[in-house]
């Protein structure tokens, strides 16, 4: 196998050297197990292809004229795996930090590669997950990236590292004048708290999560531990912890059947060798350890500016995007059937030149990357000499013990344009199921 970067080539023979770790919509991931060197401490990205190949693109193709008026920055990417790794590397590593993303590199697959990775995997994907798609073995090439659940630099097996991935999801309440009046809950209610009303309606989680964005991004320390909490007591698909590189908590990939790996009593127990106290309390610090880091870590005030690019909401925004791609509004032509002056408040942004209606797009795109991303913070024990080094040193106060710790980013997906009404007509939704629930007293989501 040559190592010249780029010139790497995954084959057949290859695929029983990767592991499934998980996958979101868009990609699998899968973990290394061998000893190649350059593989090793290392998770490879392969993009996924719907079973009704619509809604993931093939990967062979660039980016299609409309998008290349929006990502000027990825127009010299001759594939859009390619186009992929740009948009880590030169639009979200400037605005996350690039000491917490990892932009990876590209390594060239087989399509025999490919394919026995899909039957090795079968097995281990959620079923929902492998209804919905499979892997893409049209593709040629596919992302090698540290594995963010070993501490970089460590010994693997020589010392215990402990790594936590959370998925804020979005951390603000919009104030957008485009936001409709029979809206205006989303002034009040986090984003996150209404989907879980929708989520549970369709059955796609078993119970309601009391974790909020709010609480994580309130710069609260009291609030942030809350957050953790509940993220802790309701993982879903937004709290993971793993041990060495193994999963021990936390689903898989969502779903209603996603349940933790470990039993709480059995998570205090693996704790033992991380948190030096007796039964009982192990879980409690370690909490507080995770909510501690996140306070202090500053990764959330990146996260939340880049966010927040999203200015005037999906409702102002899809009107931005139809005059961008060139296309009369539906959603105008839907108000002037109903009301005509609810069109009105629309009228300027259709009357914007085109390349603010374009960043307008972009900027939101931009921020929906943001908004379901995921960090992960991994912990090792600090020697004395790290003690020097507070920046990446976190100290737990009730066991006088000292971690460092490795903050990045991950899953920095670039979302497609075509999905802009696919994200207002989700939008709708969600205000409202969230709208009618709330007329129905003693709703489990109310009660949350």
């Amino acid at each position: 196998m040559d190592l010249r970067g780029m010139e790497m080539m995954l084959e057949a023979k290859d695929a029983g050297e990767w592991a499934y770790r998980g996958e979101g919509a868009a990609n699998l991931v899968l973990s290394y197990t061998g000893s190649f060197p350059p593989f090793v401490g290392k998770v490879l990205r392969v993009r996924k292809i719907t079973r009704n190949g619509t809604e993931y693109d093939n990967g062979l193709s660039g980016l299609s004229k409309q998008e290349c008026l929006l990502w000027d920055e990825l127009i010299s990417a001759p594939s859009r795996e390619m186009a992929e790794h740009l948009y880590i590397k030169n639009v979200l590593s400037p605005l996350l930090g690039s000491d917490n993303v990892d932009a990876g590199v590209r390594v060239f697959v087989g399509k025999e590669f490919l394919e026995s990775v899909e039957r090795n995997v079968l097995s281990k994907r959620p079923s929902w997950r492998v209804n919905d798609a499979k892997t893409n073995t049209e593709c040629v090439s596919a992302l090698l990236l540290s594995d963010l659940s070993h501490f970089p630099g460590s010994v693997l097996n020589k010392e215990f590292c402990i790594t936590v991935e959370i998925k804020p999801k979005c951390g603000f309440l919009p104030v957008s004048d485009f936001i409709a009046d029979e809206n205006s809950v989303k002034k009040s209610i986090s984003r996150f708290k209404m989907h879980q009303a929708l989520k549970f309606h369709q059955g796609k989680i078993s119970e309601v999560s009391e974790y909020d964005p709010l609480d994580l991004f309130s710069k609260s320390i009291k609030k942030v531990n809350k957050a953790v909490k509940d993220l802790f007591l309701t993982p879903q698909n937004n709290f993971r912890v793993f041990l060495n590189g193994s999963l021990i908590y936390g689903g898989l990939g969502g779903g209603p059947s996603s349940n933790s790996h470990l039993t709480g009593e059995t998570f205090e127990d693996v704790l033992k060798c991380v948190i030096q106290l007796d039964n009982g309390n192990r879980t409690t610090k370690f909490l507080e350890l995770v909510a501690e880091t996140v306070f202090r870590s500053g990764l959330l005030d990146r996260l939340l500016k880049a966010q927040m690019l999203d200015t005037i909401d999906i409702e102002g925004a899809i009107h931005a995007y139809y005059n961008a791609v060139s296309q009369s509004c539906k959603v105008c032509s839907k108000f002037q059937q109903v009301e005509e002056k609810l069109s009105e408040r629309y009228s300027r942004i259709h009357s914007d030149p085109y390349s603010k209606s374009v960043k307008i797009v972009k900027d939101y795109l931009i921020a929906a990357t943001a908004k379901d991303l995921s960090m992960m913070i991994s912990f090792r024990p600090a020697e004395n000499r790290d003690l020097e080094s507070s920046d990446d040193t976190v100290v737990l106060q009730s066991t006088r013990q000292s971690f460092q710790y490795k903050a990045s980013f991950l899953d920095l997906d670039r979302k497609p344009l075509k999905k802009m009404e696919y994200y207002y007509e989700l939008d709708q939704k969600i205000v409202r199921t969230y709208s009618q629930i709330s007329k129905t007293k003693r709703h489990p989501v109310l009660e949350a």
